[in-house]
C-alpha cells in the first residue's frame, strides 16, 4: 500500500495517526467498509515506524561504534 500523504510524515505524527486509527477501528460503530480501509492503514504505518526505528537504530549504533573507535585512537 502506497503512503496516501503526500508530504513526508514525522514519525510522531504517523504515531499518531496510528494511535487514531486504532481507537477508531476499536469503536463498535466503525462501518465495515471504513474498517477495511483503516486495518490496511494502520498496518502500513507500522510497517513503516518499524523500518524508521530499525534504521535509526542502526545509525545510532554505527555514530557510537564511531566515537568509541575515535576515542580508543585518541589514546
Amino acid at each position: 500500500m502506497v503512503d496516501s500523504n503526500s508530504k513526508k510524515t514525522t514519525y510522531e505524527e504517523d504515531l499518531e495517526e496510528l494511535t487514531q486509527l486504532v481507537d477508531e477501528i476499536g469503536r463498535e460503530d466503525c462501518p465495515v467498509d471504513q474498517l477495511e480501509i483503516k486495518v490496511k492503514r494502520a498496518a502500513y504505518l507500522i510497517r513503516s515506524l518499524r523500518e524508521r526505528l530499525a534504521s535509526t537504530e542502526t545509525t545510532v549504533q554505527e555514530v557510537l561504534s564511531e566515537l568509541e573507535k575515535s576515542r580508543m585512537e585518541d589514546q
